[in-house]
């Protein structure tokens, strides 16, 4: 995996004040809370320009770095200097971004082990970036023992429940917070999950149109919420929304790596393989991940290029064999694995670790798809029933669904 790193050259005074953009990188925790026009005044601004906030990453990061370990007991340089790699992670795809981002977090915690909430916060922000979800909820657990009634938290602790499975304790917290921005994003995937994606749709909207009226809001945030409410109109199959909002996710951030997945999907989807296969090139540019390497792979060769599709499918096993030690892309390998039919049973026996490191519903369905393509079907079957228990009206899902339905009718 490529490691990209743009060298600034800026006045000490210029790097002084980047170090105010550190606090941003824990947007999604603190903006609700932050909001007090109500939930949705600035949901009713016009968008505001989006701040550059990624030009002055690396200078804060230099900053923080020389300023790290000087002083005994200092638990705040750390903490920060933890918020800023894994905002650079968010924004340039580099995993060693967020192991940077674990070892500064827990710098900061030993310095001060009690009461240190926002330290705890983004140990748990590292960690679930790591797919390590049971250490992340500990985190979060002990964050809010100091601050039981911050929404941020619990909004975090709820998204985690999500990847966890417990789906109960996710809904109690989201009604707890009915109203509160800062569930807006957590509660629109616990809708997607058990069947409401029109709403979910409209509390991404609301959570998208609130952060593009703060200028303050980190411009890969803003992206983010763009991606996010394209994947929403893609599941429900408004493609052209998808679209619209996947290149003004990009007119906001060039190098989205969501944004770049997304109109890949959508545009291979409509048969457009040249632009599909454009679109993936820039993504596996940022991170080349199973999932942006198959849609490059099968783009190319509906364009007839077999040698790079074969090239491409090569970099598919090489990510697996030697780019994927943390596991983070086990479930887009495993997926692409079962929908190409390559390798059926390794497929399978990763969706049953995945498994055991969270219980989603999407865990659930690919252990069903996965079990399926190599020939357990007595699995899949528990496993599809399982992934729509709470009545998700994800299209992979209903396929798989009938797939493996018309399989026990045969």
């Amino acid at each position: 995996m490529s490691e990209r790193r743009i060298k600034l050259r800026v006045p000490a005074i210029t790097v002084l004040a980047a170090g105010a953009l550190v606090a941003l990188a824990a947007w999604p925790v603190f903006l609700g809370a932050r909001d007090g026009g109500g939930p949705d005044a600035s949901a009713q601004s016009a968008p505001a320009p989006v701040k550059p906030d990624w030009r002055v990453r690396d200078a804060s990061i230099a900053f923080l770095e020389s300023r790290a370990g000087r002083q005994s007991g200092d638990m705040l340089t750390p903490r920060m200097l933890s918020a800023e790699y894994l905002q650079r992670y968010r924004e340039r795809g580099d995993l060693g971004d967020v192991q940077r981002a674990e070892h500064a977090a827990r710098v900061s915690l030993a310095a001060q082990p009690r009461g240190n909430v926002a330290g705890d916060a983004a140990l748990a922000s590292a960690l679930l970036t790591l797919h390590r979800f049971r250490e992340a909820k500990a985190a979060i657990a002990d964050a809010r023992r100091w601050k039981r009634d911050d929404p941020g938290l619990a909004a975090e602790a709820a998204s985690l429940d999500l990847e966890l499975g417990d789906v109960d304790n996710a809904r109690r917290l989201a009604a707890t917070y009915r109203d509160h921005p800062s569930f807006d994003v957590v509660t629109a995937r616990l809708d997607e999950e058990t069947g409401h994606l029109a709403h979910a749709r409209a509390l991404v909207d609301r959570a998208m149109r609130r952060a593009d009226a703060i200028y303050d809001t980190p411009a890969e945030r803003r992206a983010w919420l763009h991606a996010r409410a394209g994947e929403l109109a893609f599941e429900a199959g408004d493609r052209e929304a998808a679209r619209r909002v996947a290149r003004e996710a990009l007119a906001i951030f060039h190098d989205h790596l969501r944004a770049l997945t997304l109109l890949a999907r959508v545009e291979l989807a409509d048969g457009r393989f040249a632009a599909a296969r454009d679109a993936a090139l820039r993504a596996s540019a940022v991170q080349p991940n199973p999932e942006v390497l198959g849609m490059l792979a099968d783009a190319q060769s509906a364009l007839g290029e077999r040698d790079a599709a074969a090239a491409t499918r090569d970099e598919i096993f090489a990510v697996a064999r030697i780019g994927n030690a943390l596991h983070v892309n086990d479930r887009l390998l495993t997926v692409w694995e079962a929908d190409h039919r390559v390798r059926t049973g390794e497929a399978y026996a990763i969706a049953r670790r995945e498994l055991t490191i969270r219980d989603d519903v999407y865990a659930e369905d690919t252990l069903a798809w996965t079990a399926a393509q190599a020939g357990h079907w007595d699995v899949a079957r528990t496993a599809i029933a399982k992934a729509l228990r709470y009545g998700s009206e994800d299209p992979s899902m209903r396929r798989h669904a009938e797939a493996i339905a018309a399989h026990a009718g045969s």
